[in-house]
């Protein structure tokens, strides 16, 4: 008989941990764990959970000791630490373990030999999973600096994605503000009204002829109470799918949902419908901490599951899905992520194909992007995100420059490595919501820097899912998120996404002074982009710090266009030049320059 572990719980965010084991030792294999120690865990468990305030639990006989020091009245680890410690401790060797965060909280738990007998109903072989460090950045091999490059222009073309999408997303998320709360005092929960408040900005008829038409819902907006076949189920105190589903199709607008790998882990006993096959019996054991339980993909009943969830969700009237917490990926998580959940992406995908349904699929966050994840993302998904969040969390301002940098420079890491593997890019990226919508005090970058933003969200063909409060919009905001100018450039890099052309020599580096070139398409058309960056603030990739205004020239053979004479538009100023051989942009730090090329 195999015990399963399911505790059911609401979690909020957790902070970076991992757990040690420590004490004597044995032979994984050997013995087996006992039903009555694994009893006593639950038990334990289930008190810590109703009392903060107890710090210590054991059983009346004396073999299992357990232990917890909450952190400024804080316990929310718990259900991670105890798993973790008996999943990589004491069922895999070792009879002592400690799991510790960095925000204070530890947890200790201690087998005695009586938890051990040949008699014992429990395996000792580990878990059968590795679960991924939740403190690593950098996740070893996933995120490769690509070959130097200052050959010859290869244009670079997107085709149709994996579910058939010939562009990025375009519309408006939830979390911009959710994460930065402070930015919109008239947002005072997370709920179907204030939503719709939002997104009906959307339908006024600038934001429709820019194709902005998703309305996003992020975390938050269902419960871990699932239906009778263990599927995911919205609030129902804060929204009803269903209505709003057919409120945002009744203005043109479609709707987006946010879910992570697995399922709520209290659907352990319900049955997949059509089958007769219980969750629990398809689960792999391990609890990411958010109160999802994983899916061993390997068993029958787990695609079906999927399925029939596209089938609910597709009833409401769901469009669109943000699956997070995608790995090899999503570092410095504070959950309970297993190595490789990559089979969840590939199992939504199939479900969507087999729903008939047009929904478009976008995966999260800072993906593995070396050559064995790469490949299976674009068949997969309609977009990537390339970097961590870029919130200013805890502020009262939406972003910070530092955040944008760092965008910025995982984007050209993202698209270099696109370049080299030379077939055709499927994939868009996403940089992150869009934040340049509101006043530079609300934004938290100058005017000058919400430019720049947008010129590169822009270039990118990154995910135009605008972040900002669209109840307070200002002239500059709207002037960059629907004008005709934005709309043309959005649509050529939908097909042309613009790559990294270092002034002086064509390479692709990091650098303060940057250039960037989308196309030429057949018809001989181009958009460069010309960036003074600013000193680097820690995450850009350049490392230098020039200080004021920087004459930034590039030349045509820097670009890769040499051989005919180009004309060169400021998109946002209308001034035009022919140019033959080089141009020469006065930038002060953070600004860029927008031109549009024709030869």
């Amino acid at each position: 008989m195999t015990f399963k572990l399911f505790i059911v719980l609401f979690m909020v965010t957790n902070a970076a941990a991992q757990w040690q084991c420590g004490g004597t030792t044995y032979t994984p294999g050997s013995v087996n764990f006992t039903t009555e120690c694994m009893q006593t865990a639950q038990n334990c468990i289930s008190q810590f959970a109703a009392n903060i305030s107890q710090e210590y639990c054991q059983d009346t006989t004396g073999n299992l000791y357990m232990q917890q020091i909450p952190s400024n009245g804080n316990n929310n680890d718990y259900t991670s630490a105890f798993q973790d410690i008996l999943d990589f401790c004491l069922l895999d060797g070792s009879y002592t373990g400690t799991w510790a965060t960095d925000d204070g909280q530890w947890f200790w738990m201690a087998a005695g030999s009586g938890c051990y007998s040949s008699n014992g109903t429990i395996p000792t072989n580990g878990p059968g999973f590795c679960v991924q460090d939740r403190t690593d950045t950098v996740i070893n091999g996933c995120y490769p600096q690509p070959d130097p490059n200052s050959g010859a222009l290869q244009v670079l073309k997107t085709g149709p994605t994996g579910n058939g999408f010939t562009g990025p997303a375009r519309g408006w998320n939830s979390w911009g503000i959710q994460a930065t709360p402070a930015t919109t005092p008239s947002w005072q929960v997370f709920n179907q009204s204030n939503v719709i408040k939002q997104c009906s900005v959307l339908a006024q008829p600038e934001f429709k002829q820019m194709g902005y038409d998703l309305c996003s819902l992020d975390a938050g907006w269902s419960t871990n109470v699932v239906d009778e076949y263990g599927r995911i189920q919205y609030n129902s105190t804060l929204f009803d799918l269903g209505e709003l589903g057919d409120y945002l199709h009744g203005i043109d607008l479609k709707m987006g949902v946010y879910i992570i790998p697995g399922v709520p882990c209290s659907a352990a006993n319900r049955t997949i419908q059509g089958t007769d096959i219980l969750i629990g019996d398809v689960l792999n054991g391990n609890n990411n901490g958010e109160d999802f339980c994983d899916w061993d993909f390997s068993k029958d009943g787990v695609q079906q599951w999927h399925d029939s969830l596209i089938e609910l969700w597709g009833s409401w009237g769901v469009d669109m899905i943000k699956l997070d917490f995608i790995t090899p990926g999503s570092p410095y998580n504070g959950a309970n992520l297993v190595c490789n959940n990559s089979a969840a992406v590939e199992a939504y995908h199939n479900a969507i194909a087999q729903s008939g349904r047009q929904i478009r699929l976008d995966l999260s966050w800072k993906l593995c992007r070396n050559e064995t994840y790469l490949p299976l993302w674009s068949k997969f998904g309609e977009s990537m995100r390339t970097d961590q969040d870029i919130d200013n969390y805890g502020e009262d301002t939406f972003v910070a420059w530092q955040e944008v940098q760092r965008a910025i420079d995982n984007y050209r890491q993202y698209i270099s490595l696109q370049k080299q593997r030379g077939v055709a890019i499927t994939i868009y990226p996403d940089m992150d919501n869009l934040f340049v919508g509101n006043a530079a005090n609300v934004t938290g970058v100058s005017d000058t820097q919400r430019i720049t933003i947008m010129n590169h969200w822009l270039g990118a063909a990154a995910n135009l899912v605008i972040g900002s409060d669209l109840t307070q919009l200002d002239a500059l905001g709207i002037q960059l998120l629907t004008s005709s100018q934005s709309g043309a450039f959005a649509n050529f890099s939908a097909q042309y996404p613009m790559q990294p052309r270092n002034p002086g020599s064509g390479n692709n580096l990091a650098q303060q002074l940057q250039a960037w070139i989308a196309g030429p398409s057949q018809e001989t058309e181009a958009y460069v982009i010309l960036a003074n960056y600013g000193p680097d603030q820690g995450a850009s990739g350049f490392d230098t710090s020039l200080a004021g205004v920087q004459a930034v020239t590039v030349s045509l053979n820097d670009l890769g266009i040499s051989g005919q004479a180009w004309n060169f538009t400021d998109v946002w100023n209308g001034n035009s030049t022919v140019v033959t051989g080089s141009f020469t942009a006065y930038l002060n730090e953070y600004e860029s320059q927008l031109l549009h090329l024709k030869s």
